[in-house]
């Protein structure tokens, strides 16, 4: 049983999720098991809270005492802090004793990635920033969604995480070129024929296009990749984790049915259109 105090770190975690993901919160607040849902909440607070220092503060020093935050963390010197708590109750009741805490400095290494002006040269190293940023997550929520601790799962974890960064990559081209960011891999500008200048000038030409169509097919074969691992989970983890595959996914359609225009809105899933996905979508369990 929660005692109070845990029961408001939780709670403050499960809006942050609800504030900053309807798509996610959609998918994993469906979850049977509360400790599960909990679970997820208190690391995606966590991971929020790491990726603003950045991407909302642009504070590298922060980023870096934070750093030093969970290297005492791991020493089992808990900051007393809502996220903390709640992350060292998660890991209490789903982490092995000797869990290493790889994925999380995973993630701080995007992170400082991050903090400088990004040029990605090709897809390997585009696929390493997503393993980086979004595969490490995967690798944090393993442990909390599935009983099984079979190496085959890490693939997972890893086509799910470039999927999901990959989509995220090709709606936010707009905001991450005003931040001094280019995630497009060179290799892969120079094969569409598609420039900087034109990104610059946000061209959505018959180039662009193409290059996009590319990498949507990349992202989708991973989403693809990613399903297969499914049936591996635990029954009452597979329908959750299938809603956020599918309702994210479809975040690639939206953006094709408006033209691929990224550069003058915002793309996201209507709530009607989650409701609908989620009911014609019969996953074999």
């Amino acid at each position: 049983m929660l005692s109070p105090q845990l029961w408001l770190d939780y709670l403050r975690c499960e809006n942050i999720i609800r504030h900053h993901s309807k798509s996610f919160y959609r998918a994993f607040s469906n979850l049977e098991d509360p400790a599960r849902r909990r679970g997820v909440y208190a690391v995606y607070a966590f991971c929020r809270y790491v990726d603003d220092l950045i991407d909302v503060e642009g504070d590298l020093k922060s980023l870096m005492l934070y750093k030093n935050s969970l290297d005492a963390f791991i020493q089992g010197n808990v900051p007393n802090h809502f996220r903390w708590r709640a992350l060292a109750d998660t890991a209490k009741r789903f982490y092995p004793k000797d869990y290493a805490y790889q994925p999380y400095y995973m993630m701080f290494e995007g992170q400082e990635f991050d903090a400088r002006p990004v040029r990605i040269a090709s897809l390997d190293q585009l696929y390493y920033y997503c393993d980086l940023v979004a595969g490490s997550v995967g690798f944090m929520l393993l442990p909390i969604l599935s009983n099984s601790t079979k190496d085959n799962l890490s693939h997972f974890a890893l086509s799910l995480g470039r999927a999901f960064q990959l989509t995220n990559i090709l709606r936010d081209i707009k905001e991450d070129f005003a931040r001094d960011r280019i995630y497009i891999p060179a290799s892969t500008m120079d094969q569409f024929h598609y420039t900087t200048a034109d990104l610059a000038n946000q061209i959505n030409n018959t180039n662009f296009q193409s290059m996009w169509q590319f990498l949507a097919k990349i992202a989708e074969n991973f989403y693809q990749e990613a399903l297969t691992y499914i049936p591996m989970f635990p029954k009452d983890t597979q329908q959750p984790l299938y809603a956020s595959i599918v309702i994210y996914r479809h975040i690639l359609t939206v953006i094709t049915r408006h033209q691929y225009d990224v550069f003058s809105r915002k793309h996201f899933v209507p709530d009607e259109e989650k409701i609908s996905l989620l009911k014609t979508y019969k996953p074999k369990i």
